[in-house]
């Protein structure tokens, strides 16, 4: 028994019989043999052939239908997706947007306090450098001073007396003294305020830098779009990094960085408030005691020429180093330019080869080997560098130092003109020319 559906898509029912019993070829059309005639070795009824016909129908309208309700599906399907990667796509631009708009908001603030951060180091760095100049400036009267004590110990007969100019003179010793621990503290004091001032700088600087790759970053990504060239997929980046910052983070690591520098700020004009005080005592000081000596002394030359010849020959050992170094910093950064084309060509081997299609994508071991090269290259320029920033840093170092030396030498040489001259000149010499010792 054999049932189907009708074409026409109803319910109703037709049932089919189909005997069971096969035509032979000893069989007639009309049921009877007939010699000398060869028939097909399988015969259908009628009702077989419509049955089939039947069947064949019911199942192309089977087909249809269920062709039909899939393309409906489809069609709802890719609606509801594009409408849904539309709202998604506008909802990511508007907080593109408003992240942009907080990175300006931070990095203009950011800026603004590395400037005012800037300023104040460079203020600070004036008074300091007030100080320092305060402080050589203290190292002519005392040499003058102690000079003349030492002299005067060579007083003969009644001559060598404890009077009035040597009680003085010891004063203006212990003054003088007393008056360079202090600007050397206020000197301590400053560079103490001024590694916190760069540090908070620093913390700026990198803040600010970070902020502008940021917001270059989202700038970019804000301005992609569909229809957009050179457009691809990263599968590695579609995920949250454990370690990333959240926005209270975000924005907490900026203010801090902000209220510490202002903080700092606040110091270091305390500390140029206190500079100045210090400076504007102790020279008033300086000066009234030095008009209270109107005796002159000798210079003990010997001992200046001695410090004065040390410094001249850790002078030009210096410049011999810092020519060294020189040669050595260009060295280096030579040897890191060398570094370049072997990592290019590493990079661009392993670039070539992830092009291998199929199994061919084999981690052999040139990949292993190619990987290590680019470590390996990578490692080598990294300790370059290293040492680079060393050897610069020590230039740097020699350079202060050089500076530093020339200008001791410049005081000694003056020093030196002064403690030849006879100790009456000398005297009037820093009275006459007191602007000259003004801090």
């Amino acid at each position: 028994m054999i049932t189907f559906i009708r074409s026409d898509m109803t319910s109703q029912a037709m049932n089919y019989t189909v005997p069971s019993t096969k035509y032979t070829p000893e069989h007639t059309r009309y049921g009877m043999p007939q010699n000398g005639v060869t028939l097909p070795a399988t015969r259908y009824t009628i009702h077989e052939w419509t049955g089939s016909n039947a069947n064949q129908y019911l199942t192309s309208s089977t087909e249809r239908t269920s062709s039909n309700n899939l393309r409906l599906e489809a069609e709802r399907l890719r609606c509801e997706t594009a409408d849904r990667t539309r709202r998604t796509q506008n909802d990511i631009n508007v907080k593109l947007q408003d992240r942009i708009d907080n990175i300006t908001y931070w990095k203009t603030e950011v800026d603004r306090q590395l400037q005012k951060t800037d300023q104040e180091i460079a203020n600070l760095m004036s008074s300091k450098k007030q100080l320092e100049q305060a402080h050589v400036a203290t190292q002519l009267p005392h040499e003058v001073a102690t000079t003349c004590l030492k002299h005067r110990e060579g007083r003969l007969s009644i001559d060598l007396v404890h009077d009035d100019v040597e009680v003085q003179l010891l004063k203006e010793v212990e003054m003088i003294e007393n008056i360079q621990a202090l600007l050397q503290q206020r000197i301590s004091e400053s560079d103490r305020q001024l590694s916190e001032l760069r540090h908070c700088k620093n913390n700026l600087e990198m803040d600010l830098k970070d902020k502008c790759t940021s917001y270059g970053l989202d700038s970019r990504c804000a301005g992609l779009h569909n229809g957009s060239l050179g457009m691809s997929i990263h599968n590695n980046s579609v995920k949250i990094d454990p370690k990333s910052a959240t926005p209270v983070a975000y924005e907490a690591f900026s203010h801090d960085n902000i209220t510490n520098a202002e903080k700092q700020r606040v110091s270091s004009c305390r500390q140029r408030e206190l500079n100045e005080h210090t400076m504007h005592q102790t020279s008033n000081d300086l000066h009234k005691q030095a008009e209270t000596v109107n005796e002159s002394f000798r210079i003990r030359t010997q001992e200046m020429i001695v410090a004065k010849t040390n410094l001249e020959e850790n002078l030009s050992q210096t410049i011999l180093e810092i020519g060294s170094m020189n040669e050595n910093i260009a060295a280096l950064k030579e040897a890191i330019r060398l570094k370049d084309s072997p990592m290019k060509v590493a990079h661009m081997r392993l670039n070539t080869r992830s092009y291998r299609p199929n199994i061919e994508l084999v981690r052999d071991p040139v990949q292993y080997g190619l990987v290590e090269e680019v470590a390996q290259i990578t490692d080598s320029i990294e300790a370059l560098a290293a040492k680079l920033h060393e050897s610069e840093a020590k230039l740097r170092n020699l350079e202060s130092n050089k500076k530093a030396l020339e200008e001791d030498i410049a005081v000694k040489t003056n020093s030196l003109n002064i403690d030849q001259s006879q100790c009456l000149r000398l005297r009037k010499t820093l009275v006459w020319r007191r602007h000259e010792i003004n801090f």
